[in-house]
């Protein structure tokens, strides 16, 4: 910190003694005459003597300042003896008053204990402004030219959040914020008229962190640009932090979402992010991001039907699974033409740039130190202290990078707000921006960063965050965000385009534009504060003397001598293993769900996919099963019994079979009966119609198994028309044995298949409702039950596997209930009929053989009961 003026070495005059002497509140002396308060200014036009312009290395060494996270006073007097030694001729931010303060004035500041934030004292009435921290809730903006003292209010400012025990994340571009990690000097804060103790308060509690992002000078810092947003939110919140991500990827790229192809590359992007995080396709890093950019179509296939891609395994007996076309896909999986998005070559001119991040130096900006992470800037390293981190963007040389840099902190601070519950009142982080201009200039420009922060300023109220942002080039910043700050501290100004600014920005924001006639007047650290939760009026500041050092900027080396070790082990644990994986298929769910403008969120298996036909009923062998797999209905019964692997499909295949026959054997009784005059001749035909048509799809079932698309356009009809063949079935057994149509000895095999058919018909619905709910709502239930079907995914066959299984077990217990109630009846029945008949007695091998088979049935279908209906039965394996 500077040293002080001469006028501090001077004797003091008689006056002085007098009023040191005399109590100020009986002289009641106003304090313009009894001094000016210090002024600590934002820069001078003059290069100060370095002697002048370093802080004192005498820093007191208790105990608590030397446990406080800034530097010990040896750090800072090699900092001090770098910048005398090598920076003599740099400008200095830090000047003193030209007369001393006066001990009453002193006395005075000594005297007040600050209840809120204390940033100095008004100019016309010499009272302490004292402000409660939550005005910031409704955010700040610091304006002032070079040399007006912004800096030096910015950091009284972050001081006196720190002591109120709000963390801060500040984003420093030059390295001026740097210097909070230097304490100031307690005997010139004392000779300005401040508290000391406050200052060694503020020393003890507080954790100085300077991150610096390429370069390990201070602490390393990069992006993990492939963190999803979170997961609970809801579509719209979804949508808009998946376009961020995107649009970060997009600026990266090179890009420029403003323009033509910027705005046809970022939606391209988010669809790529969104569903490639949906189905579990692996984007999580450049190169399988530059790989499904390429070829999103053969990326996508290959994640989501592997078996199509994979070698043929031993036990596969049939032709290799075919890929369904992409329109099947999409319609499927809900995805959409990406090639059409995106032309070959610009796809490939995209992936080539994204996959030049993964090696060389680019790479060091997402692996070089700790992701960017909010919830660690708000961890204390050390418990109990106050964490300030300070971003040097120094460090960054590329405008392109530091751009998008500041974009990935700012999406992470959104994203961690959405996070954090309603503020009501408090404030959990005070993120401070310095020299905004170029990430949030006037339109119709648009940085990457710009549109995200304009979106925090508007939502971080909610959740506790306050927002100050600072700038000395009031003309080049949109003036919008600006005004959407409650409170702003207006400095010096001597260009009329940037008074004018100033004036145009109070009178948007409904504030007294009189002031800004006195802003070319205001000396450094001198401001007219717009603040109505504090004075509805407009009211002159001086600002107070800083607890910190203040002066040139750091630089690399002089950041690197203030990180303790302690700080630095407690960043490389952040780091070891600190690199998040993607996840987040609840926000991509959520952003599909917003885009469909739907909320069914919870919809099952079944509804959610179709299963796409892959080679017939051989795609169950292989994981993938198709509707023709998972509905029972009659096609595909050949297929089943050639390459099934599930019990219940292949019953229901013999079942199929049967019905093929019985249908045919019933068709030539029809044809008898025709003949002999026995029946109409509609009754033939359409007895004709039904068989001929169940042969046709049997046969290019069998045939045409190739040829998924087709199949699948086969197959779209077959669910009413499996009803209408179980009526027709129905019908021809009623005819036969109440009428008079003779079926020329096929009457038991049509009983037989009747309930076949019926039964796997049921089982059909049971698997439906088992495996996805049904949606009833806006629609009829018929029309429920004939548009679903399902692709699934390889989890979803094990679950309908395991259904099968399930009904399976079903069956057979019942089947076995049955059995026992017959055995029974075999036992008690057969002893009275075997007199004079010739059947088994009660001591014959039969009735013994019944009787075991009974008990053991008996004992089975019991075991298998009790256990149903105290509800531990064992889930059957997939």
């Amino acid at each position: 910190m500077a040293s002080g003026s001469e006028h501090d070495d001077e004797a003091p005059s008689l006056a002085s003694r007098v009023l040191d002497v005399l109590d100020d509140d009986l002289l009641n002396v106003p304090e313009s005459v009894a001094g000016e308060t210090p002024i600590q200014e934002d820069a001078v036009d003059e290069p100060v003597p370095a002697h002048e312009a370093t802080v004192s290395p005498e820093v007191e060494e208790t105990p608590a300042a030397m446990d406080a996270e800034v530097p010990p006073p040896a750090a800072a007097e090699e900092v001090v003896e770098r910048e005398e030694e090598g920076e003599a001729a740099e400008e200095v931010e830090q000047v003193e008053e030209a007369v001393a303060p006066s001990p009453s004035e002193s006395r005075r500041s000594r005297k007040f204990k600050p209840k809120g934030m204390y940033l100095g004292r008004r100019r016309d009435t010499g009272e302490p402004v004292d402000i409660k921290p939550t005005v910031l809730a409704r955010h700040a903006a610091m304006l002032g030219s070079t040399g007006s003292g912004k800096t030096v209010m910015a950091k009284a400012l972050i001081e006196e959040a720190a002591l109120a025990g709000i963390p801060a994340l500040i984003i420093d571009p030059q390295g001026d914020l740097a210097r909070l990690a230097l304490g100031g000097d307690a005997s010139t804060v004392e000779a300005k008229g401040e508290d000391a103790a406050r200052m060694r308060r503020l020393l003890d509690s507080t954790e100085v962190r300077i991150w610096t992002p390429l370069r390990s000078k201070g602490l390393p810092l990069c992006i993990d640009p492939f963190h999803a947003p979170p997961a609970d939110l809801d579509p719209e919140e979804a949508i808009t932090a998946w376009d961020m991500v995107a649009a970060g990827f997009t600026s990266l790229a090179g890009y420029d979402v403003e323009k033509a192809q910027g705005k046809t590359i970022k939606p391209y992007l988010y669809e790529v992010l969104v569903q490639g995080t949906r189905v579990g396709l692996d984007v999580t890093d450049f190169q399988s991001l530059s790989r499904v950019v390429r070829e999103p179509h053969d990326a996508f296939l290959r994640h989501l039907y592997p078996e199509c891609f994979a070698a043929p395994d031993e036990e596969f007996e049939g032709e290799a699974p075919q890929l369904p076309p992409w329109t099947v896909v999409a319609g499927d999986h809900g995805l959409t033409d990406f090639e059409e998005r995106l032309p070959k070559a610009t796809r490939y001119e995209l992936a080539r740039r994204l996959s030049a991040f993964s090696s060389g130096v680019n790479q060091l900006l997402f692996s070089n130190g700790v992701p960017i992470n909010i919830d660690a800037f708000t961890e204390p390293a050390v418990p109990g202290k106050i964490p300030l981190n300070i971003v040097y963007l120094n460090t960054i040389q590329d405008e392109n990078q530091k751009q998008y840099f500041v974009q990935e902190l700012s999406r992470e601070l959104y994203d961690w707000m959405l996070t954090q519950q309603p503020a009501e009142g408090e404030l959990k982080l005070l993120f401070f921006m310095d020299e905004v201009a170029p990430y949030l200039p006037p339109h119709p420009r648009n940085p990457p960063a710009k549109d995200l922060i304009k979106l925090i300023f508007k939502q971080a109220r909610k959740y506790g965050v306050a927002c100050v942002l600072a700038t000395q080039n009031v003309s080049d910043v949109d003036y919008k965000i600006l005004a959407q700050a409650n409170t702003t501290f207006v400095g010096r100004f001597t260009q009329p385009q940037d008074v004018e600014k100033v004036r145009h920005l109070l009178k948007e924001s409904g504030s007294d534009v009189d002031l800004v006639g006195q802003l070319p007047t205001l000396g450094p650290g001198q401001f007219q504060v717009v603040a109505p939760d504090v004075d509805e009026n407009p009211f002159p500041v001086q600002c107070r003397w800083l607890y910190t050092d203040h002066g040139a900027p750091l630089s690399e080396d002089q950041v690197e001598d203030l990180i303790t070790d302690d700080v630095r082990r407690w960043a490389r644990s952040r780091s070891a293993g600190a690199h998040r994986k993607r996840g987040g298929s609840g926000a991509a769910d959520a952003a599909a769900r917003g885009s469909r403008w739907s909320s069914d969120d919870d919809v099952g298996i079944v509804a959610k996919s179709r299963i796409t036909a892959v080679g017939g009923m051989t795609a169950a062998a292989h994981g993938v099963v198709d509707d023709s797999a998972f509905e029972v209905r009659l096609m595909g019964g050949l297929a089943v019994l050639k390459d099934g692997r599930d019990p219940l499909y292949t019953m229901q295949a013999a079942s199929n079979a049967a019905s093929v026959l019985a249908l045919g054997w019933c068709l030539i009784a029809l044809l008898v009966a025709w003949r002999d005059d026995g029946l109409d001749w509609w009754w033939l035909l359409f007895g004709a119609g039904v068989s001929g048509l169940v042969g046709l799809v049997v046969a290019l079932e069998w045939f045409l198994a190739h040829d998924a698309d087709l199949l699948l356009r086969i197959s779209k009809f077959t669910r009413q028309f499996q009803i209408g063949l179980v009526v027709w079935l129905w019908v021809l057994l009623v005819w036969s044995t109440w009428g008079e149509l003779d079926l020329l000895g096929a009457a038991p095999l049509l009983e037989v298949v009747v309930l076949w058919t019926t039964l796997f018909l049921a089982i059909e619905g049971l698997h439906r409702f088992r495996l996805g709910r049904l949606q009833w709502d806006g629609d009829t239930a018929w029309s429920r039950l004939t548009g679903i079907t399902a692709v699934l995914t390889e989890a979803q066959v094990r679950d309908m596997r395991a259904s099968s299984a399930e009904i399976l077990a079903a069956m057979r217990w019942i089947v076995h209930g049955v059995t026992v109630v017959l055995g029974c009846l075999l036992l008690i029945a057969l002893p009275s009929m075997s007199e004079g008949t010739g059947l088994p007695g009660p001591d014959s091998a039969w009735m013994h053989l019944v009787l075991w088979l009974t008990s053991l049935y008996a004992l089975m279908w019991g075991s298998e009961g009790w256990l149903r209906m105290r509800g531990r039965l064992p889930e059957p394996e997939a």
